[in-house]
């Protein structure tokens, strides 16, 4: 979504609209403009964001209103978290279910074949489920603003694939809004590298590996060893900088007005095991997963085989969250499994050196790959036949971010703010990711750019 004109003129008018309007009324351009936005992208998921925030904005006040009488309050959010976890778990993977158990033939023209959810229902989902339930536990307020919690919701740039944002630390960044410099340079500046990256790593790094990626994935019977091999690596990159590229550029479009996003990425294949791999992977998600089915579990409190089995429920759970059908599943599987092994084994092991963290790196690097094999596997997209110049170009390309990522690594920052104070270097940076973004990205083959990944999900 954020690969159209329509989005370039829709932020462009935002903006605009944004800076004149008095303070007091800039939440509501930005509520106005979300479900505009929603609405453009499909009026199903307009539909569904209304209703889902209808539901949690009143289930929450009532779960407040009702915290003398526990009892009451429970039930008030068992009934509505239930209501998020069964569109999420149960009617998502109806039509799966119909098909795995033989019964298409029967309802061949029944609407369960064809249910789709709406586009960005489980990020949304996931906020309103873990709103609800900090409102039951006690550590956040219910909001009683519906601008400032429609905007919680479905605020446009984290809408579709997230960031997904914690109530607290979103809504306090909105009552800030109208005191903020809306012509800060320095917020803006920042606020565009990260556009500009973002977009980099989605056109000429995601876009350009995917050009390769497809054409093993759709006949992978033609290739030997090494062109699979190479076509899993590509793929872990791909999904990366797909997925990387798309929160960057979210953050810089929130930047733009005020507000904070989470970082999502942080050098994840720099990673030394499987628990600091997901501590930098979809941070956002791991966190949400370890605070509100982790830790309610019982977390690692009720001995090593109580916090094994919570690890696995976990992953698989991220697994069904990700998609339909036994890869993802398995994909789920091989991450639990890998997480255990990490618990059980890795503290034994020493990650200090050169040589060892270079090995612990690899290995990790190797074990996620693998789980990506199988991530990948329902999605195959036909294709004429591998291209060398792009396997060259994407190797570059490959090198080129785990280089940066490294980097970042040692210095514990992220790309953007890590140029800013440089105007030279950052000035070069914009203008080589724009030439590159014209040059390789949008007329060098990758013009028919490639559906964000996450936006399946």
């Amino acid at each position: 979504m954020f690969i159209s004109f329509f989005f370039v003129l829709f932020l462009a008018v935002l903006w605009l609209l944004f800076i004149l309007v008095p303070a007091k009324y800039r939440k509501t351009v930005l509520c106005i403009f979300s479900l505009g936005f929603c609405g453009y992208i499909s009026l199903t998921a307009l539909a569904a964001l209304v209703l889902s925030t209808a539901v949690a904005f009143v289930g929450a006040i009532a779960i407040e209103k009702n915290s003398e009488d526990k009892t009451r309050a429970k039930a008030i959010t068992v009934i509505t978290v239930a209501l998020f976890a069964f569109v999420l778990i149960v009617v998502k993977n109806i039509p799966y279910l119909i098909k795995m158990f033989g019964f298409e033939n029967l309802s061949k023209n029944s609407i369960l074949t064809s249910i789709v959810l709406p586009v960005g229902f489980s990020f949304y989902a996931f906020q309103a489920i873990g709103y609800l339930y900090d409102v039951y536990q006690g550590k956040e307020t219910a909001e009683k603003d519906i601008v400032d919690f429609a905007l919680y919701m479905g605020f446009f740039a984290k809408l579709v694939s997230g960031p997904i944002e914690r109530k607290g630390r979103f809504a306090d960044q909105l009552k800030g809004l109208a005191g903020i410099n809306v012509i800060d340079r320095d917020r803006i500046s920042l606020a565009l590298t990260y556009m500009v990256w973002g977009y980099f790593l989605k056109l000429v790094i995601a876009d350009r590996l995917a050009l390769v990626v497809n054409q093993i994935h759709a006949a992978p019977e033609y290739f030997d060893i090494i062109w699979l091999i190479g076509g899993a690596i590509f793929y872990s990159f791909q999904v990366y900088t797909d997925f990387a590229g798309y929160t960057c550029i979210a953050i810089g479009c929130a930047m733009l007005f005020g507000i904070e996003l989470t970082q999502n990425f942080k050098s994840p294949y720099c990673s030394k095991n499987i628990t600091e791999f997901w501590r930098r992977w979809h941070i956002s998600l791991s966190s949400w997963l370890k605070d509100y089915i982790y830790i309610p579990l019982g977390g690692n409190r009720k001995g090593a085989l109580r916090k094994y089995f919570n690890t696995m429920v976990v992953f698989v759970l991220c697994g069904i969250w990700h998609g339909n059908g036994l890869s993802f599943l398995v994909w789920g599987i091989l991450h639990g499994l890998f997480s255990i092994f990490d618990s059980v084994i890795g503290e034994k092991l020493s990650t200090e050196g050169i040589v060892k963290s270079f090995i612990a790196r690899t290995v990790t690097f190797i074990a996620v790959t693998f789980a990506w094999i199988f991530f990948r596997a329902d999605s195959f997209i036909a294709g004429n036949g591998v291209v060398m110049l792009q396997v060259y170009l994407s190797i570059a390309m490959i090198i080129l971010v785990q280089i940066i990522d490294s980097i970042c690594y040692r210095k514990k920052t992220e790309l953007p703010h890590m140029i800013q104070k440089n105007r030279i270097l950052k000035y070069g940076f914009i203008y080589v990711c724009l030439m590159a973004m014209f040059v390789i990205g949008v007329y060098g083959g990758a013009f028919k750019t490639e559906t964000f990944i996450y936006m399946q999900f």
